[in-house]
């Protein structure tokens, strides 16, 4: 939900345990994790952001934004259980690049939300989302995603219960605010689209960003029910807001048309010094 209000009366009347089944991914605030490290919002691996919401390619659910903000938060929405029984779509939102997003070493991206951190680690209190990568804006394939939870840390429902992120993979919105869930391209080699040439891995210029009922009626990719705070009061849904170090942050970008010029020349004039 929009800005992750918590009853204080809630969070102190959890009792903080220690998970009885960490998994092997990071946990909120890991910048360590030889899997998926969180990578913080200030950090100088990133070479540009987001800079653009696709309205065309945007839809809030209910319970969600009712417009696109380019400065506050945008709420993807939450689906109830009447509303996912009748096949109701989640809401989802697109965005673009000042030059977009290449698959070159490590984490080519990473994506941002306003988790927040549980008394216990690595519990957090945030919302899921897929993620999925497009070359020409029609077609777009999805990273497969592990999510292996089966309960939460409380006992005030899952609504207002913390999540253990060490258990989710692939899925934007495991870490808390300031930091980035990373995404590498490479995972995406053997996807359909990507073999067909439909995606290229060396040109994307999308990313949507689909928000997840966390009721469990929605599965990762080894058919694992996904959960996440769900239902909570007010706007919900992934949260998502543009400015630089909020949303989503690139590492290895398309090279600018000049560089790439640059980059032509120089080879042409090292071929003529080898002629030589």
């Amino acid at each position: 939900m929009m800005r992750k209000f918590v009853p204080v009366a809630v969070i102190a009347a959890i009792p903080i345990v220690s998970p009885a089944l960490a998994g092997i991914y990071s946990g909120p605030t890991d910048t360590s994790n030889a899997i998926d490290a969180a990578i913080p919002a200030a950090s100088a691996r990133f070479v540009e952001w987001a800079d653009s919401i696709d309205a065309a390619r945007t839809q809030f659910a209910p319970r969600g934004s009712t417009s696109i903000s380019t400065t506050g938060f945008n709420s993807l929405g939450d689906l109830d259980a009447t509303e996912i029984a009748n096949g109701a779509s989640p809401g989802y939102l697109t965005v673009q690049f000042p030059t977009g997003i290449r698959n070159g070493s490590g984490a080519d991206f990473a994506v941002f939300e306003n988790g927040i951190l549980f008394p216990s680690a690595p519990f957090v209190f945030a919302e899921l989302a897929y993620v999925e990568v497009s070359s020409n804006g029609t077609d777009f394939a999805r990273f497969a995603s592990i999510s292996t939870n089966t309960t939460f840390n409380g006992t005030f429902g899952q609504g207002y219960a913390g999540f253990d992120a060490t258990n989710i993979h692939n899925l934007a919105g495991k870490h808390a605010n300031g930091f980035g869930t990373p995404f590498d391209l490479a995972d995406l080699t053997t996807n359909a689209l990507v073999l067909s040439g439909a995606v290229d891995l060396n040109d994307v210029q999308f990313v949507k960003l689909i928000d997840v009922p966390g009721n469990g009626a929605f599965r990762d990719s080894q058919n694992n029910p996904i959960l996440d705070n769900w239902l909570t009061t007010g706007t919900g849904g992934f949260d998502f807001r543009l400015p630089v170090g909020q949303g989503i942050g690139v590492i290895n970008a398309v090279p600018e048309p000049s560089a790439i010029a640059l980059l032509s020349i120089g080879a042409v004039a090292a071929l003529r010094r080898r002629s030589r």
